[in-house]
């Protein structure tokens, strides 16, 4: 009788933690979405000023060293929710984080403006319209 008592605590146990794990893992991915989507408009003012592009790694990062701090900010913050983002996915698909970063590398490479910067194999940054791709 105890062994089933204690069978059927440890069942009850692993049954909430992986219900309260599921509902703070949605959580973060929803907040972290949330972030980027608001942090957008800025991130595309940023590359359309030529000072923050598209890296080779899937992060953003600065083409212009000189950037004001905001902009550093910006960055910072972008790859800070990436990478979270790109922890939540490769844990959801069964993917490695690589893949996942290298997924989102061609994503975003499609996904840029002509005039935005993105990095070439060899770490340059070129603008879109004069990269092979």
């Amino acid at each position: 009788m105890k062994k089933q008592i204690y069978a059927s605590l440890i069942v009850l146990v692993f049954f909430i933690t992986c219900v309260f794990s599921a509902t703070v893992f949605a959580q973060n991915k929803d907040e972290v979405t949330a972030n980027m989507r608001d942090r957008y408009p800025a991130l595309q003012e940023a590359k359309n000023n030529g000072l923050v592009g598209e890296a080779w790694t899937g992060l953003v990062a600065l083409v212009d060293a000189g950037a004001s701090s905001d902009v550093q900010a910006l960055a910072s913050a972008e790859n800070s929710d990436r990478r979270t983002l790109f922890h939540i996915i490769a844990q959801e698909t069964g993917a490695s984080i690589e893949e996942v970063a290298m997924q989102n590398r061609i994503r975003m490479y499609r996904l840029a403006e002509d005039d935005h910067f993105l990095q070439d194999k060899d770490r340059q940054w070129v603008r879109k319209k004069d990269l092979d791709l």
